[in-house]
């Protein structure tokens, strides 16, 4: 299962995502989302702990906003293509 993210995590019920992601879903932060994905962020912190699970974050979205630098090497920076392709990969799709 295909999970997004377009919110800040201060935005949504972020106990629920966390909760829900399982083992083999994936997880792509995006738009404002993307700030779950900074170092050191709870949330992510969070995240990793409970499930180990692989999360995207959006380059367009990172760099639109400032944070490339602040991004948690944990996490695989991808752009538009990569979004189609775990779209394709993983169905259904969840949008948080």
């Amino acid at each position: 299962m295909l999970h997004t993210l377009p919110h800040s995590p201060y935005q949504v019920d972020m106990n629920a995502l966390i909760n829900t992601v399982g083992q083999s879903d994936v997880l792509v932060l995006l738009q404002d989302g993307v700030t779950a994905a900074l170092k050191d962020s709870r949330w992510l912190t969070q995240l990793l702990q409970r499930n180990p699970i692989n999360i995207y974050v959006l380059r367009e979205d990172i760099e639109a906003r400032g944070l490339l630098l602040l991004i948690d090497n944990r996490i695989e920076i991808i752009d538009y293509s990569g979004l189609v392709d775990l779209s394709v990969d993983h169905y259904p799709q969840v949008n948080w």
